[in-house]
Parts: C-alpha cells; structure tokens; sequence
C-alpha cells in the first residue's frame, strides 16, 4: 500500500517535471522573436510619419512604396483597434489578424468593412521577373527586397494604396 502511494508520487512529480520541461522548450529561442505590441496613438503617429515621408519623396520608388505600404497597414490597425474599443494590438483576439495577416492589407480592408464604392477591389501583381500571380501582402516583401514589379501592376497597386490612405486620413480621427 505504501509502495503503491509512493509510486503515484512519482509519477504525479513527473508529470509536473513533464510540463515544465515541454514549457521550456517552447520557450525556447523566442525571448527575442516576441511581437511589439503598439496602441491606437503609436499606430496613428506611424501612419502619418510614413504616409508623409512616402508623399516627400522626390522620385517615386520602391522605398517611398514600401512606406506607403506601412502607412496604410499602421493607419488600418489604428481604426479598427479604435472601433472594437481596445487600446493596443496586444487585445487583438483573433491572433490571425497580427500573424498569419498581419500584413494582409485586404484583411483588414474586409475587417473594416471598407466598401467598394469607397476603395476599389484589392490587387494581385505580377513580379517584373516571375510568372505567377501574387496578392497584396506580398507587396512589401517585395519591395523589401528591392524586387521588381511589372510596371503597370505596381501603378496599380500603389494607386490603390494611395485611395486606402485617403479612406485612412478622412477616417482616423474618427
């Protein structure tokens, strides 16, 4: 009887050293791969610091793109943090919305239910190199990597981004 208390002992401590163990190794190598979660102010003061360094630039390039692309995902996340009444993207309950689309802007065109009267439908693009069909959250990627589009799919796209920032601008403080 003793031996049998014992050995449910045993085995209740290696259970607990079990899920330790497994939370440690989650744990592990993600201290510094954790997001930066932001509020309503910080994303609004992004998108207007990006949209205006993107309108500033002299030349229209991949770069001024990659900012515009920025301020319309920053200015996105600042009017739907305000509309569902949270404070950071930290509160974000649908955690797809800052991983898997974190920087898919027609999601959160969808989420902010943005109608196509006001922006048109969301464009795909082609790569200057490449010939396969590609969707709005790999434009800044793209761009990133300083990979070109084909001309008229990124004309395309970049008007597109312009309309969203003027949705943005007469929306944000709302």
């Amino acid at each position: 009887m003793r031996e049998a208390k014992l050995s449910r002992q045993r085995i209740a401590y290696l259970s607990q050293l079990q899920k330790k163990i497994v939370q440690l190794r989650s744990q592990k190598g993600n201290f510094g791969s954790k997001k930066i979660h932001v509020g309503v102010s910080e994303l609004r003061q992004a998108f207007h610091a990006h949209s205006q360094s993107a309108a500033a630039e002299q030349i229209k390039q991949i770069s001024a793109y990659l900012l515009l692309f920025y301020a319309v995902e920053c200015g996105l996340k600042s009017i739907w943090l305000k509309q569902n009444k949270l404070q950071t993207t930290e509160q974000i309950p649908d955690r797809t919305l800052l991983s898997k689309d974190g920087h898919n802007l027609d999601r959160w065109v969808k989420e902010l239910k943005i109608s196509a009267s006001q922006v048109s439908a969301t464009p795909d693009f082609y790569l200057e190199k490449g010939g396969f069909s590609l969707n709005i959250e790999k434009a800044h990627q793209a761009w990133r990597y300083n990979i070109r589009l084909k001309g008229e799919d990124e004309k395309v796209l970049v008007e597109w981004l312009n309309s969203i920032c003027n949705w943005i601008k007469e929306n944000i403080n709302r």
